[in-house]
């Protein structure tokens, strides 16, 4: 798993997605960048929505990036599910949120986040925050080894 550079950004509002899609190729981080639009599709795309493994499952993200407030689905539901899997349990989940609320970073945490990481704009250029989280995840941190099937 160490080798792949694949990140999930599940976020429904265009806007934030454009930013961050532009954000993470101005850093150059050689990633591949699959996008969710809501939590639906976030189940659908980590293979979490199929009845029983399969080896059809879709290759694993290194990182997720969710937002929590979407249709359908919420980023709440969606970390949930991604922590009882056993197979998508150990891929690192970054909130990314506009609300700085204590109660939604104490939430966050207390299903399984790996960090909380506040929408704001930043003068050096819009979305660095997402492109400075991706370098960390991609770059710097050692994931787990890969479980093996039993």
């Amino acid at each position: 798993m160490s080798g792949t550079r694949n990140i999930l950004l599940v976020e429904d509002d265009r806007n934030e997605r454009d930013v961050a899609l532009r954000a993470l190729d101005r850093a150059g981080l050689g990633a591949t960048v699959s996008i969710a639009c809501d939590g639906q599709e976030a189940l659908e795309a980590l293979g979490l929505e199929m009845p029983e493994p399969s080896p059809g499952r879709p290759p694993q993200p290194r990182v997720i990036f969710l937002d929590l407030k979407m249709p359908r689905v919420d980023g709440w539901e969606v970390l949930e599910r991604i922590r009882q899997a056993p197979e998508t349990a150990c891929i690192p989940v970054v909130v990314l949120s506009s609300s700085d609320r204590e109660a939604d970073v104490r939430r966050s945490y207390e299903l399984g986040a790996n960090s909380f990481v506040l929408k704001h704009f930043d003068a050096r250029g819009p979305g660095t925050y997402i492109a400075e989280a991706a370098r960390y995840w991609l770059d710097l941190n050692e994931p787990p080894p890969a479980r093996r099937p039993t």
